[in-house]
C-alpha cells in the first residue's frame, strides 16, 4: 500500500468514526450541555495521548504559535461555533453548511497558492454537495433560515478550513506529538467558554456518568472520535493531501445514515440512496479534477 492509499484509508476510518458520532452525541446531549461535552471529550482524549505519547520535542517560536493556532482553530473554535450554532439553528442547516468545507477549502487554497481553478474539481464538489443536500433534506426541500445559528456554523467551517492550512505547516514534526499537543492546547483554551456555560446552565452533575450507555457514548467520542480520529485525519492530510482528505467530509452524512438505520432503526428512503450515489460520483469527479490544477 502506497502513502496516498494509506492516507485515503485513514480518512475513511475517521469518517466512519465521525459519522457514528452523531448517534452517540444525540444520546449524550440529553444529559450534558454541548460546550461541556466538547471539553470532556477532548480532555479525556488529551489524557490518553499524554499517557501513550511520551516524546516531548522542542518547538521553534513560529512552530509553537502554529501549534497554538491549530489547537484553537481545530478544537476550541470549531466546536465552540458548532455547538453554540446548534442552540440556534437546525441540525439540517448545520449539516448542510458543514458540508461546504471542501468547496471553501478549494477556493481559499486556489487564492493562497495562486493556482488556476479546476472547473472539473469545482463541478465534482458541487455534485457532492448536492448529493449531501438531497440526503439530509430527505426530499422535503425545506430549509429554515436561522441567521445567528447559520452564521455561527459558517464560522465553524472557516475554522476547519484555516485549521487545515495551519496543520500542514507542522508536517516536519511527528504527527503523534503534534496531535497530542494541539488536543491539549484546544482543551485548555476551551476552559473559559465552559465556565461561561456553567454560569448560564449550571455545573454538570457528575452523577449522570452512573448511566452506562451515556458513559460508553462519551468514551466513544473521546477515544475514537477525538484521540484516534485526529491522529488519522492529520496523517491523512500529510499522505493523501488536504483536498482529498477534506473531500471525505462528504461521506460523513452517508455513514451517519447507515449508523442511524442500524442503531436507531431509521431505514433510509430513496432520496437518501440517490444522495449517497451523487456524493460518490461527485467525489470521484473532484479527485480527477485535482490532477489538472496548474500553478500560475
Amino acid at each position: 500500500m502506497n502513502d496516498r492509499s494509506l492516507g485515503i484509508l485513514l480518512m475513511f476510518l475517521t469518517v466512519i468514526f465521525w459519522g457514528i458520532s452523531f448517534v452517540a452525541t444525540k444520546i449524550i446531549l440529553v444529559y450534558i450541555p454541548p460546550i461541556t461535552l466538547g471539553f470532556i471529550r477532548f480532555a479525556i482524549a488529551a489524557m490518553i495521548l499524554i499517557v501513550l505519547i511520551r516524546n516531548f520535542p522542542s518547538y521553534s517560536k513560529k512552530d509553537f504559535l502554529n501549534l497554538v493556532l491549530a489547537g484553537f482553530l481545530g478544537i476550541t473554535s470549531y466546536f465552540l461555533f458548532e455547538n453554540v450554532a446548534l442552540e440556534y439553528t437546525t441540525a439540517t442547516n448545520a449539516a448542510l453548511i458543514a458540508a461546504t468545507v471542501p468547496i471553501f477549502y478549494l477556493m481559499v487554497s486556489d487564492l493562497v497558492e495562486r493556482r488556476i481553478p479546476s472547473k472539473i474539481q469545482y463541478f465534482g464538489s458541487l455534485i457532492g454537495l448536492f448529493g449531501v443536500s438531497i440526503l439530509i433534506l430527505n426530499g422535503r426541500l425545506i430549509l429554515e433560515l436561522n441567521p445567528i445559528g447559520d452564521l455561527l456554523m459558517i464560522g465553524a467551517v472557516l475554522s476547519w478550513v484555516l485549521y487545515t492550512f495551519v496543520i500542514q505547516k507542522l508536517e516536519k514534526h511527528d504527527n503523534l506529538t503534534v496531535t497530542r499537543d494541539i488536543t491539549l492546547i484546544g482543551v485548555l483554551l476551551s476552559v473559559p467558554f465552559m465556565l461561561l456555560e456553567f454560569g448560564s446552565k449550571g455545573v454538570l452533575d457528575l452523577g449522570v456518568f452512573l448511566n452506562p450507555p451515556l458513559t460508553f457514548a462519551v468514551l466513544y467520542l473521546a477515544i475514537f472520535c477525538s484521540a484516534i480520529a485526529y491522529l488519522f485525519w492529520n496523517m491523512s492530510i500529510r499522505l493523501a493531501g488536504a483536498s482529498t482528505t477534506n473531500n471525505g467530509i462528504y461521506f460523513i452524512p452517508i455513514v451517519a445514515m447507515i449508523a442511524d438505520s442500524i442503531i436507531l432503526k431509521n431505514i433510509p428512503n430513496i432520496y437518501a440512496t440517490i444522495g449517497a450515489v451523487l456524493v460518490l460520483f461527485g467525489v470521484y469527479i473532484s479527485e480527477k479534477g485535482d490532477k489538472l490544477k496548474i500553478k500560475l
